[in-house]
């Protein structure tokens, strides 16, 4: 038999069984806030769950003596585990009894919808939310839902990110106890969190539920206000253009196979309007100086605003408190000092290249020791600059930090398609780093901590494990003129970018794809000892699988650029004048994937320096009669800053279209180097040649009736200059998955703002 522990009735002797989470909501509820009825399920009904297992392979068979010690360095292992533990969960039906309690305790709670949330506790404590390794569950108030829901919840515990969180914390089996805490869902007219610092509260806030602010689908609206008088020392409103709501369950004609929730796009009145009104403001003010009045000590607080059963007014409630941790207060700046003072002793800066953050090991990389392939599994590498043949080794690696390069570097552009955190242009990093050292990467920040082995648990929790396979997501639907196109190279990322919003492969970059293929040889050697029919074939075979999951969405290939050569003169087409032997293997390659029935690929050819060339490429193009097929088109990289000024030459040489490559354009426009160029470092003489430059070719392209696309990093760094290129006219744009969406919503965004500005002045 189980028990539940309803809100209502929680004691302090209860605290360890129900956890953090639902403790707090507890205290608060039955001191007068209004906090969501619910009751929680413990985590001795999780062990007692997992004591009927009988699957003896599964890593759960002798729970809860398990303490996880295994491998979790090796990924095979690790999903495999993974895997088994779930499907022993799933599979394993609840007693008759705990569906029936569970029957009874949720018609008390009268709703059609409920949200399952954990809340840890045990031996040791945890000072922050660990949603993002157990997500929340929404189901239907059904016990075969609920039931799935629970397993859902149990299941995430051990899943593969879980595994390795645990055991790099040191953290045992016997220390996760984790309690669910069931709840009703209900339909929010905005929602958002209250923030706690010494003088001052924030509030960010959104339309509808909180689930388009968790996905970071959408900007909040933003309130700054003086703890003591009410006054509002800042507003923003935010960019939403989206919201979250429950479905009605009435509606509903296949209710097993529906989710709950649905989106639906905010009106153009509600995306220029305020989430709160004045008095919602007043509200949430008035709750704040209630905690401060019952001292309360808190971080953090999750709030949303529903209507009323006669649907006369909107409440306030509160969905989650976080409190502050036993030895910190609001005021305790002394301690702040230390701890920063501390951090900033044992702390490398560089560049945020690729988000994410990471807790590994380090793996010193140089030339002789790249072919050691299995040292670099799970293992953050440490590298002056990451040489051609050493890319592939980043496909080992948790993350990469580099002394040289930028954000457009090579390493970099790889480690976000990847999904591994990176941080460049670290001086000194091969020096203050060696093979072993612990550290904690923060790609999104630009910084490595340094001795994590020294760290509190607080502290290494505070960053997230490695990414894992992506998790399906919805993206806006919001209809846009301009085509988005998504930026690859490699197999492994083609599963990540299914549900992403695309119109098609902007940018195949061979490079990329062709070191992976030569792996663990440098390509120079793979094209002498390789067999040409050979390297054909694996060619033929890796972009057939690229136009079969894009089809019938366009994919332009951008055929191989030396840009790794000391000589500069072999970079792009100038190389295939000097020796097109390769280039030769591309279109052979191309030439077969067409007469597999492929019709959707098209060319692209890299820094291109003269009319010259391109007629050079167009002649071999020719040779193997790629245009035959009339959806075959043949563009060209605007690198070279002289293609502004002779773009109607090459559209009379047979150019059908460009790709604007700012990567390179930008840095040669300004004189720089590539990897020195950032775009919070330029100047507004700078910007103003840059803009000049790109309004010139999209507009002349136009004019020439050749469509135009830009592929480089600029477009994912400013927002305004998307709204400029929409004006100016540009066809597509195309940028790397992980600012897919990001992308989207700029070009939604800017799109209204241009309709919008053209109907008012016709008015």
């Amino acid at each position: 038999m189980i028990k539940l522990y309803w809100l209502s009735e929680i004691n302090l002797r209860d605290r360890p069984v129900v956890g953090e989470k639902a403790w707090i909501l507890s205290q608060l509820k039955q001191n007068g806030y209004n906090v969501f009825p619910g009751f929680v399920i413990s985590s001795s009904v999780f062990r007692e769950f997992l004591d009927n297992l009988n699957n003896v392979n599964s890593l759960l068979a002798d729970f809860p003596g398990s303490s996880l010690h295994l491998d979790v360095d090796n990924p095979r292992i690790l999903q495999l585990v993974a895997q088994q533990s779930r499907q022993s969960i799933v599979n394993l039906p609840f007693p008759s009894q705990w569906r029936d309690i569970l029957v009874e305790a949720t018609k008390k709670l009268e709703t059609d919808t409920l949200i399952l949330r954990t809340s840890l506790g045990g031996d040791f404590f945890l000072n922050q939310d660990i949603s993002g390794l157990t997500p929340a569950q929404v189901c239907w108030n059904i016990p075969e839902h609920l039931e799935t829901a629970i397993k859902e919840i149990w299941a995430q515990l051990l899943k593969a990110k879980s595994l390795f969180y645990w055991q790099r914390l040191g953290i045992g089996i016997d220390q996760l106890n984790l309690a669910i805490l069931v709840q009703p869902m209900v339909t929010a007219t905005s929602s958002g969190r209250m923030i706690n610092r010494a003088k001052y509260f924030e509030i960010e806030g959104n339309w509808g539920l909180g689930y388009s602010l968790l996905q970071g689908e959408i900007l909040p609206d933003y309130w700054k206000i003086i703890k003591n008088s009410g006054e509002i020392l800042e507003h923003k409103l935010g960019n939403q253009s989206r919201a979250y709501r429950l479905k009605e369950k009435s509606k509903l004609s296949k209710l097993s196979t529906q989710k709950c929730l649905e989106y639906y796009c905010l009106s153009n009145e509600k995306q220029e309007q305020y989430c709160l009104d004045s008095e919602e403001i007043a509200q949430i003010t008035q709750l704040f100086n209630n905690l401060q009045n019952d001292a309360i000590s808190w971080h953090s607080l999750e709030w949303i605003f529903y209507t009323s059963d006669d649907n006369s007014s909107s409440k306030l409630a509160i969905a989650q408190l976080t409190s502050l941790p036993y030895d910190q207060s609001l005021d305790s700046t002394k301690l702040e000092t230390q701890i920063n003072q501390t951090q900033a002793q044992s702390q490398l800066t560089g560049i945020g290249a690729a988000p994410g953050q990471i807790q590994g090991t380090v793996y010193l990389l140089n030339e002789d020791n790249n072919s050691n392939l299995v040292k670099l599994t799970n293992s953050i590498i440490v590298t002056q600059k990451i040489h051609p043949f050493q890319l592939s080794s980043i496909k080992q690696a948790l993350g990469v930090i580099t002394e040289e390069g930028g954000t457009t570097s090579h390493a970099a552009i790889l480690a976000r398609e990847l999904g591994i955190p990176a941080v460049v242009g670290v001086p000194g990093a091969t020096s203050w780093l060696q093979t072993g050292d612990s550290i904690l990467l923060d790609g999104d920040n630009g910084t490595i901590i340094l001795n994590t082995a020294n760290l509190s648990s607080q502290q290494k929790m505070s960053l997230q494990a490695p990414n894992l396979p992506l998790e399906k997501q919805s993206f806006l639907n919001y209809p846009i003129g301009t085509k988005l196109m998504v930026n690859l190279s490699q197999r492994t990322s083609l599963e990540k970018i299914t549900n992403l919003p695309w119109d098609g492969l902007g940018l195949m970059r061979s490079e990329l794809m062709l070191l992976d293929l030569c792996t663990p040889h440098s390509l120079r050697e793979w094209l002498t000892q390789s067999q040409s029919d050979k390297i054909i074939e694996q060619l033929k075979q890796r972009i057939s699988e690229f136009a079969e999951v894009f089809h019938p969405y366009p994919i332009f290939y951008r055929t191989f650029d030396d840009k790794f050569s000391v000589d500069q003169d072999r970079r792009g087409t100038s190389g295939y004048c000097i020796d097109p032997t390769l280039f030769r293997l591309e279109l052979q390659a191309l030439s077969e994937v067409q007469q597999q029935g492929h019709q959707n690929i098209s060319i692209i050819l890299p820094f291109v320096r003269t009319v010259d060339e391109f007629q050079f490429c167009l002649n071999l193009i020719e040779d193997y009669k790629l245009l035959t097929l009339q959806s075959f088109q043949v563009w060209i990289m605007v690198e070279v800053p002289s293609i502004i000024f002779q773009l109607s030459d090459y559209v009379k040489a047979g150019v059908q279209g460009i790709a604007i490559g700012t990567n390179d354009l930008i840095p040669l426009l300004l004189g720089r180097e590539r990897n020195k160029v950032y775009s919070n470092q330029i100047s507004f003489i700078e910007q103003s040649a840059i803009t000049s430059a790109l309004k010139q070719l999209i507009e002349e392209a136009n004019r020439l009736e050749i469509p135009s696309s830009i592929c480089g990093q600029i477009a994912v760094d400013s927002a305004q200059i998307i709204e400029q290129l929409i004006t100016w006219g540009i066809t597509t744009i195309s940028v790397e998955p992980e600012a897919i969406e990001k992308t989207y919503q700029t070009i939604a965004r800017a799109e209204k703002r241009i309709i919008l500005k053209l109907a008012r002045e016709r008015r």
